[in-house]
């Protein structure tokens, strides 16, 4: 994000703080949407709604009906193939939203957010979450994760499962913990996206995958990388040895622990699991 962003993206979580205790759900305060229909309200509603009467209305007419679709596939499998077939025709529609700015909520451009993740187009997932954070927005109704807990988590399992896409993705996923400061999210969330960082780094920059990896197992010791932190301290102890012959073994300013300051971790309040276990929930 751009400084001019992250300013005022600072701002908005320092006034989200203040109003946390007394505001109700954004979604009962927003009823504005920003085009046309909302997609996430009542079938009864949406169909009101659906004269399509503009290009945006003709947009949210087309997503209406491949909703429809999706809610009538029973497979996972299927609907994320559908997801990655449909997308492109968003595009110039998510272009147009993420040109204006402020916006109210617009939950056309939430639900083709979760369709990105879902469709393994994580860059794109996570300009739309910069943009619908910096705009204050929220989830479709259904899902208990926060916009920058569904993204992190989701786009974590993913790396996690393929170390080979977290090493193709590691400044995006830099991006994706930069997402997640100051918002709401389980430690668990957080330990996977730190972990896939560790799994990025690893090869090409072991003293910062090791700091990763530590940052992990702080958030959640189950997170499945405990054997790589202890292949990496001895990586570096052997080149730490290996580079300075003299030097006392295993003295403070030699040791891995030394090399590889921890970073300060934004610590969640929420200590549960998330439960909308599934990303193609319509």
């Amino acid at each position: 994000m751009s400084n001019s962003m992250r300013q005022s993206r600072e701002r908005k979580l320092a006034e989200k703080a203040i109003k946390s205790a007394q505001s109700q759900d954004p979604r009962l305060r927003k009823k504005t949407v920003i085009m046309g229909i909302d997609p996430g309200a009542p079938e009864a509603d949406r169909a009101v709604s659906l004269a399509p009467t503009s290009p945006a209305a003709n947009i949210e007419l087309r997503l209406f009906n491949h909703l429809n679709e999706l809610h009538d596939t029973k497979s996972t499998q299927e609907k994320i193939a559908k997801k990655t077939e449909w997308l492109p025709e968003y595009l110039g529609y998510i272009d147009g939203c993420l040109a204006v700015s402020p916006s109210a909520q617009n939950t056309t451009l939430v639900t083709l957010m979760i369709w990105a993740v879902d469709a393994g187009e994580y860059a794109l997932a996570v300009r739309i979450a910069e943009y619908t954070l910096l705009n204050d927005m929220v989830m479709p109704e259904g899902y208990s994760r926060n916009i920058a807990e569904f993204v992190t988590e989701q786009c974590a399992e993913d790396f996690n499962n393929d170390p080979e896409l977290a090493i193709a993705h590691a400044e995006l996923i830099k991006r994706i913990i930069e997402l997640g400061v100051g918002e709401q999210m389980v430690d668990q969330a957080r330990a996977k996206i730190y972990r896939a960082l560790g799994d990025a780094l690893k090869e090409a920059q072991p003293i910062e995958a090791l700091n990763a990896y530590k940052n992990a197992l702080r958030l959640n010791s189950k997170v499945g990388c405990k054997k790589e932190v202890i292949a990496l301290e001895k990586l570096l102890n052997k080149q730490t040895t290996g580079s300075s012959p003299d030097a006392t073994v295993g003295s403070q300013a030699d040791s891995p622990t030394a090399l590889a300051a921890d970073a300060s971790v934004p610590a969640s309040t929420d200590s549960n699991e998330s439960t909308d276990t599934s990303s193609s929930a319509e």
